[in-house]
């Protein structure tokens, strides 16, 4: 299923912040997902409305949001295995905040 990306004002600059190759690792899966549909792309359930998009070792923490829209939340590198709380948390209250 296809869906529309669009992120937070944060996800936008912790995404510009990145390397290059890394940035450009990102927005590849992000528009893969636009085009063909999410099921082609590394997708992790976190917690209640809350995923994470796996592009290589970048993280993007997101929901899913009516019409097919999916909200990305907070970009990130990933430095363990399992994300971290405090990541998981800052997404949330971004999320909530947008609403």
């Amino acid at each position: 299923m296809k869906f529309q990306i669009e992120l937070l004002p944060e996800a936008k600059t912790e995404l510009f912040k990145i390397e290059k190759a890394d940035r450009n690792k990102v927005i590849k899966d992000y528009k893969t997902i636009e085009n063909y549909g999410s099921e082609f792309i590394n997708i992790k359930a976190l917690q209640d409305n809350l995923y994470e998009i796996k592009s290589d070792n970048v993280r993007s923490l997101f929901t899913y949001e009516k019409g097919q829209v999916i909200i990305i939340a907070l970009v990130f590198i990933k430095k363990s295995q399992k994300t971290p709380k405090k990541y998981i948390n800052q997404a949330i209250k971004r999320l909530n905040d947008y609403e």
